[in-house]
């Protein structure tokens, strides 16, 4: 049995459908899994070994395509065309996924159920779409239960995939022992938290630990401000200067005492790795997409206390801003956290 799943979403979208992949070969063991992705997702998906094949295409985002983009996109939906799908599912919620999801040859296409309502052409392309209302959950659990109203997936619903076995060392930090992990970057500017709220948390970190490992992509200004952290906090702080890959990342994740980062790829790629997150959000909802099935703690704009009213939730978190992280809220989370796991781990 054939299976394609279709995500052309950022990063950690992709990681995060590895519980649903992994529950999927579980109870299909002598399935094929394919998966449809953005470029740039396929490094972290390199990590879920239940995948057999991963499809890429290029991101919608003009600064991230060039000219050739087009005519590679084409090669790939020819290619998946001449494979015959027993199942498709379309887990991106757009149109864009859904004409993707079209273009192939399967007789049983499934939707999640849709934010914005199926097209003439999707209605009568699609087998059906998923009722799952997935508002209010995380978006691990959208993608698993719109996935297993049509096939039948075994719970509990496993972990973010990254399997140890797959890691690579990252050189410089192959001997660090107690040490903690900063995620300076984020993708998207209204993510990224300031720069004296990360030298404040960096300082407190190396009192309590041995080293400290800032991370962040390979944007120019995420690697300058990475590197000025690294001069201004001493030499106990590497820098991974954005060049670290996923399985490096991994290799460090696996090993740290704690991560700390904003709502990014690198965080569920904590997640994956079992290591204790303490997650930084902004305008962004935490219950979609906090650390899954791992020991967390969320910093947040200081005293903000959302309404009980779902329906006014959205708005209020968006018009939250990081500047309004305290550091002495986001150390006080690295204590709590910290203390927590050395109870744990003595009991």
């Amino acid at each position: 049995m054939r299976i394609l799943f279709v995500k052309p979403k950022h990063i950690g979208d992709s990681l995060i459908l590895t519980p649903t992949i992994a529950a999927t070969k579980k109870a299909y063991p002598d399935s094929e899994i394919w998966v449809l992705v953005r470029r740039g997702c396929e490094g972290i998906l390199a990590g879920c070994p239940q995948i057999d094949h991963i499809r890429t295409l290029a991101p919608v985002e003009t600064r991230d395509r060039n000219g050739r983009d087009p005519w590679r996109d084409l090669r790939t939906l020819l290619g998946l065309w001449k494979v015959k799908f027993d199942y498709v599912f379309e887990l991106g919620d757009g149109h864009r996924a859904r004409l993707f999801a079209m273009l192939s040859r399967s007789k049983r296409l499934y939707s999640v159920k849709t934010a914005s309502p199926l097209t003439p052409l999707e209605r009568l392309r699609f087998t059906a779409a998923s009722s799952f209302d997935w508002w209010g959950c995380h978006r691990v659990e959208k993608d698993f239960f719109s996935v297993a109203e049509f096939l039948e997936l075994p719970l509990p619903i496993p972990s973010l995939q990254f399997d140890r076995r797959l890691i690579q060392v990252w050189e410089p930090g192959r001997d660090l022992t107690d040490f903690a992990i900063m995620q300076i970057g984020a993708r998207q500017r209204i993510n990224r938290w300031t720069s004296e709220g990360w030298h404040e948390v960096g300082r407190n970190l190396l009192e309590r630990h041995e080293a400290v490992v800032v991370t962040c992509g390979s944007d120019s200004h995420e690697v300058e401000e990475a590197e000025s952290l690294r001069r201004d906090l001493g030499p106990r702080v590497l820098c991974t200067v954005g060049q670290a890959t996923w399985a490096q990342m991994a290799d460090l994740l696996y090993r740290a005492r704690l991560y700390v980062g904003t709502n990014t790829a690198a965080m569920h790629l904590a997640a994956a790795c079992g290591c204790p997150v303490v997650a930084l959000f902004g305008p962004s909802r935490e219950e979609y997409w906090y650390p899954w099935q791992i020991p967390y703690r969320v910093a947040t704009s200081h005293g903000f206390i959302p309404s009980g009213d779902p329906l006014e939730r959205s708005p209020e978190v968006q018009r939250r801003s990081m500047r309004e992280i305290r550091a002495d809220d986001v150390i006080a989370a690295c204590a709590a956290l910290t203390a927590e796991q050395t109870f744990r781990s003595a009991t």
